[in-house]
């Protein structure tokens, strides 16, 4: 009996210490954008492992015959078919075309290992990952890299002038992730990813490091693949703007979305060699990149362990961070290959657009159907070296215009493609549905089954964030996103945050920030303005970029988009029908540039209120005469210049006609106000700049952050309707209580119930009878006095006797307190020492979640218990890496307050 006391107490010792490492642990990462919080709600996915699989078409559960077939489809999968034939015939063809790094990349790729360049890795790479066949993870490495640097270093350069690798280094564990919607007891619809040593991949993110800084001027504009700076969503917009402005072509025009079969699974390893070669990497580099490719051999993971091991002779190892950037080098050779072949491509503004990429995501754009086989034709030469392989059955065409065939080269004609996660339709409605109402369906699907946790106010406003917005985000930087489905969005956001209960605050109240009374949330209306001024922002940036060769054709029909913007403009007016996506880029453009009218510098062109035939108006030629503004119609005496004047002085041809019907369309006001300003100021017209509160539009100051402040102000230009609460206090004093609370390390419970007495809307019974017209609002301690928020939180007699024993036991540990009123107990005591503000601010806090509880569970509050509380917290305070949390726990010791 006595041994098993002893064991009971041992257990429950255990058990007390795994419960307060787990407060410690909320209190640190709960309810924060943190892997810890955003993991509570995903089922622990099963794991990946393989239970059963189709073999000859007949499902099997048989353990050895899986680990049998799956040993033989990755053997042949990773077995090699190069051919050195094919591969010379290859860059002997497109040898002169290929471009050369500089000497400096080179002799950079080139130069030996850096103790440095290994501490730059550790310290960048992400903790909590799986580890290789080791066991070693990065937390390890970076916990004990002081001891392990020198060490692992000398061992690296050891392997690279023997250039070969470890035997551990060689070996990689293939787990399977299934793809999305696909049967995973098939293994083509599996998707490898190579489980590698730590000391492995520090030595190869040491090489990525050294590609990254001069990779990006051989790999041309079209591939948006793996590089800094470059966006996935920029190959999308150029698909839809060819759909959107068809008739802007001439040809019949075709886009061919090319499928390569595994393609990061069976690019040849000498390939790849020889790719670095025709770069003019140094032969240093291409011996290093040769020994991490060298004798290796992986396994695959299954359920009862892993299946044999096998060689790995080509592909590249999904999970090594320099394989990504050695792969688009392979891919960039199939960019010039067709570049530089005969098929002819699509042409605009006398500009060629025939291929885009994203890693192996190839897409053609073709002239006309016959350039389809030809394709075809160009892209097997390309396979036979390199090992890519098209798979023709996955590969589909989209027309331009109306087509009549169902396929072409055994390659369907679809109405509708998924491309880079976005479902492309020809019909804009089907596209919204698909990409952005499936989507709503789903956030609403997750954000129910959080409503069965008790999630605080500030984490649901944070899994607004996490798993509704997120999923949105990405189709609306491509797409445009209806008011109607902006409504619903944000009707699901806020419905989910106040628990589809009773909206006690505004949403635009909401979506201010903490210094300003809100919460941060955010309003997918102002999202989407970000996503799209962001988009224009970039254009304006990179107008010569190929992705802007339809939108520089499209608005250079009114000018260069710098000018429009200038212009005060309405798009339903302009001489050119704009897509939806377009229109509200502009929109929002809008909302946030105020044209600070000043009539002498009035554009003429684009102007809402000066219309031909409906519509405004611009030309091209008199704009490159100088003529932009209203006022080049008129003499130094705001007098109208006539039509053989103002020919001879600006040099342009124009009739009479046309001249007049032109000075016509200018409202006689504006011709008034304009000869005023003429005469009285005698300035000549200049264009105004686009400046946003102070700051170029195009500066890199102007950040998300910036836009999204400036919208906010915009949408929703009213102070917080409850700063009526804080009068008494000055705004510096406002700022403070509405905003220090939040980098507490208490719990969300505390600071929720905290947000919503200083916000007063804190459910009391007076405040639920007044909000429902409910009959009760007796107070739940005393039931005589009436529950307002005054009086539960101070004047109720069982709470004013908690308060000042808390009073007198700070007193007697030498913590001076003013005397605690009710404003006090509401809004805090503003001290200038900080670390005696935050004690207080801790207090106060902790007091008012008791009082809480105690309501809750109908107990009236008691110093002692509060103390338990108090004493339970401060233990779990040790644990928590934060700043504050350490801080205090400095401060308890030193007034013995634990």
């Amino acid at each position: 009996m006595e041994l098993q006391t002893k064991l009971d107490d041992l257990y429950l010792e255990k058990a007390q210490g795994a419960f307060i490492r787990s407060r410690a642990k909320w209190i640190e990462a709960g309810e924060k954008n943190s892997s810890y919080f955003s993991k509570l709600e995903k089922c622990r996915h099963q794991r990946n492992l393989i239970t059963s699989l189709l073999i000859n078409g007949t499902e099997c559960k048989d353990f050895r015959k899986i680990e049998k077939e799956v040993f033989t489809f990755y053997s042949n999968l990773y077995s090699s078919e190069y051919s050195a034939a094919d591969a010379d015939s290859f860059f002997n063809k497109i040898h002169n075309l290929i471009p050369c790094i500089d000497k400096p990349f080179k002799d950079l790729c080139d130069s030996e290992l850096k103790i440095e360049e290994l501490d730059l890795v550790v310290m960048k790479m992400a903790l909590n990952k799986s580890p290789g066949t080791d066991g070693l993870t990065t937390n390890f490495y970076q916990f004990f890299w002081k001891d392990l640097r020198t060490l692992l270093f000398d061992a690296l350069k050891e392997l690279i002038e023997k250039k070969e690798l470890m035997p551990s280094m060689k070996q990689g564990l293939i787990t399977l992730i299934p793809k999305s919607g696909k049967d995973k007891r098939i293994l083509d619809n599996l998707r490898p990813i190579t489980l590698l040593n730590t000391d492995y991949k520090i030595l190869s993110g040491a090489v990525a490091e050294r590609l990254k800084k001069g990779i990006s001027n051989i790999i041309s504009e079209t591939q948006s693949g793996f590089l800094k700076g470059r966006l996935i969503h920029n190959n999308i917009r150029l698909v839809l703007d060819l759909l959107e402005y068809s008739e802007i072509l001439q040809e019949r025009g075709y886009i061919l979305f090319l499928d390569f079969y595994k393609a990061f699974d069976s690019v040849e390893h000498t390939f790849i060699l020889k790719t670095l070669q025709s770069f003019g990497f140094g032969e240093g580099f291409i011996n290093v990149i040769e020994m991490l490719y060298n004798d290796i051999n992986s396994s695959v993971l299954l359920e009862h362990g892993t299946c044999s091991r096998f060689e790995v002779n080509r592909g590249i190892r999904q999970g090594c961070s320099s394989s990504p950037l050695l792969f688009i080098m392979v891919a960039e050779l199939l960019f010039i290959l067709i570049k530089n072949s005969h098929i002819e491509g699509l042409t605009v503004m006398g500009e060629r657009i025939i291929i885009s990429q994203l890693a192996d995501d190839t897409t053609l754009f073709l002239k006309n159907e016959d350039q389809i086989p030809l394709a075809l034709q160009v892209i097997n030469h390309f396979s036979k070296a390199s090992g890519l392989q098209l798979n023709i059955n996955k590969c589909e065409i989209l027309a331009l215009h109306e087509c009549p065939l169902q396929a072409i080269n055994n390659i369907q004609i679809k109405k509708e493609v998924k491309y880079l996660g976005i479902v492309i339709c020809k019909d804009k409605t089907s596209t919204e549905n698909k990409n952005i109402c499936t989507n709503i369906e789903k956030c609403k699907s997750i954000l129910n089954r959080w409503l069965q946790r008790d999630i605080t106010l500030f984490g649901r406003i944070l899994l607004t964030k996490m798993d509704s917005l997120s999923r949105l985000i990405y189709p609306a930087f491509s797409l445009p996103i209806s008011p109607k489905l902006i409504k619903s969005i944000n009707n699901l956001n806020f419905r989910f945050i106040w628990r589809n209960k009773c909206h006690y605050i505004k949403k635009n109240d909401m979506i201010k920030n903490y210094e300003e009374g809100g919460t941060n949330a955010i309003d997918f209306h102002v999202m989407n303005g970000v996503l799209k001024l962001k988009w224009l922002r970039s254009f304006i940036r990179n107008k010569n970029s190929f992705w802007n060769i339809i939108p520089n054709l499209i608005f250079g029909k009114m000018g260069v988009i710098d000018f429009l913007l200038r212009c005060d403009f309405d798009c339903s007016l302009l001489p050119v029908k704009l897509s939806a996506f377009h229109q509200q880029a502009l929109l929002y453009w809008k909302l946030i540039y105020k044209h600070n009218f000043t009539p002498h510098n009035t554009p003429i062109w684009n102007n809402r209120y000066i219309r031909l035939c409906r519509k405004s108006v611009y030309m091209d030629e008199w704009r490159s005469k100088g003529i932009w503004a209203v006022a080049h119609f008129m003499d130094e005496n705001g007098v109208l210049l006539k039509h053989e004047t103002f020919c001879e002085k600006f040099d342009v041809r124009c009739t009479a006609k046309r001249y007049k019907s032109l000075i016509k369309a200018i409202p006689v006001p504006l011709r008034s106000m304009i000869k005023e300003d003429i005469v009285h100021s005698k300035i000549s017209p200049g264009l105004r700049q686009l400046c946003i509160a102070g700051v170029e539009f195009d500066d890199s100051r102007f950040t998300n952050k910036v836009i999204r402040n400036i919208l906010i102000n915009e949408i929703c230009p009213n102070p917080v309707k409850r700063n009526y609460i804080l009068k008494e206090f000055e705004s510096m004093e406002v700022k403070a209580i509405k905003k220090k609370y939040i980098s507490l390390p208490l719990s969300p419970k505390v600071k929720e119930v905290h947000f919503k007495i200083i916000n007063e809307v804190y459910p009391t019974n007076e405040f639920l009878r007044r909000k429902f017209n409910l009959d009760v609002n007796a107070c739940t301690f005393c039931e005589n006095d009436i529950e307002s928020l005054d009086h539960l939180f101070f004047y109720c007699e069982s709470v004013h006797s908690f308060w000042t024993d808390m009073w007198s036991w700070l007193q007697s540990r030498r913590i001076q307190l003013p005397h605690l009123t009710v404003t006090v107990i509401k809004f805090g005591i503003l001290a200038e020492n900080a670390d005696f503000d935050l004690l207080i601010r801790t207090f106060l806090l902790m007091g008012k979640f008791f009082i809480h509880k105690c309501r809750y569970f109908k107990a009236k509050p008691c110093i002692n218990r509060w103390l338990n509380d108090f004493k339970l917290w401060a233990k779990s305070l040790k644990l928590v890496n934060n700043k504050k949390a350490h801080k205090l726990v400095v401060l308890f010791n030193e007034f013995d307050l634990c």
